[in-house]
């Protein structure tokens, strides 16, 4: 018997893909070297200017918060390289567009309450076994006070969200996901995203994030909304790590 009770069509999240990339892996590999050679040599520079000096640059955060922008516009740079410049393209195919502010923001916000829930958990199991993961090293370092905190917010809640998004968002996942598809594309940005911050005591909580950022991106077509919580994320931490050193917590 056939009814003709009305039909309640579920709303559906209205989505705008990122542009179609004309570069591949082949581009991707490129802006992996160059980068890494970047970033190499700057390591060798600091390296002996830190001999020059007499040593005592490694272990300050000034100085290690200026070398992390380089390092960042270094990143940049070869993705701009092999990307706008080689296809004389606009930075709107590296995700540098307009996006529905809405659905991109609300997106945003929930993505980092998941990123830090995923830290809970992750935590709580970890101390559950007897294992307390380490922070990652290069954050104990930098300047969490005067000066110093204003210049490492800068660096890590400004300079690394944008640098990394462009890199391992615009460039790494839109230069892959033409090729390998979506999944394969969210994985292996995600996990040259991880490797970067040499951590692994934070490896699970880094690598969820970095598949919330590609999803994000995927989902908005825009490097803003990974933008926002990729500075919002890096701003929380570094304000509860200055909180926390302050207070005199054991191993900051």
């Amino acid at each position: 018997m056939q009814t003709n009770e009305p039909q309640i069509d579920m709303p559906s999240l209205p989505t705008t893909p990122p542009l179609p990339a004309p570069w591949g892996w082949r581009e991707v590999i490129l802006g992996i070297v160059v980068a890494a050679a970047g970033i190499l040599a700057l390591n060798l520079i600091l390296v002996a200017i830190n001999f020059a000096v007499g040593g005592g640059l490694a272990k300050n955060g000034n100085v290690l918060t200026v070398f992390v922008a380089i390092q960042d516009l270094i990143v940049v740079g070869a993705a701009a390289l092999f990307s706008v410049v080689r296809y004389r393209v606009g930075w709107d195919r590296l995700g540098w567009r307009a996006f529905n502010t809405p659905i991109g923001c609300g997106l945003s916000a929930a993505l980092l309450m998941a990123s830090y829930a995923v830290r809970i958990v992750y935590g709580s199991i970890a101390f559950a076994f007897g294992y307390h993961p380490a922070l990652q090293d290069v954050l104990t370092r930098l300047g969490t006070t005067g000066i110093g905190f204003i210049l490492t917010l800068i660096a890590a809640a400004v300079i690394a969200p944008i640098a990394e998004e462009t890199f391992f968002r615009g460039f790494m996942y839109g230069g892959l996901r033409g090729r390998i598809g979506t999944v394969g594309a969210m994985l292996v940005s995600t996990l040259f995203f991880t490797a970067l911050h040499l951590s692994i005591d934070q490896f699970i909580p880094i690598f969820f994030l970095g598949l919330f950022l590609a999803w994000l991106y995927e989902k908005t077509g825009s490097l803003y909304p990974g933008i926002i919580l990729h500075a919002s994320n890096n701003a929380i931490s570094l304000v509860l790590l200055a909180i926390a050193k302050a207070m005199g917590v054991p191993g900051l």
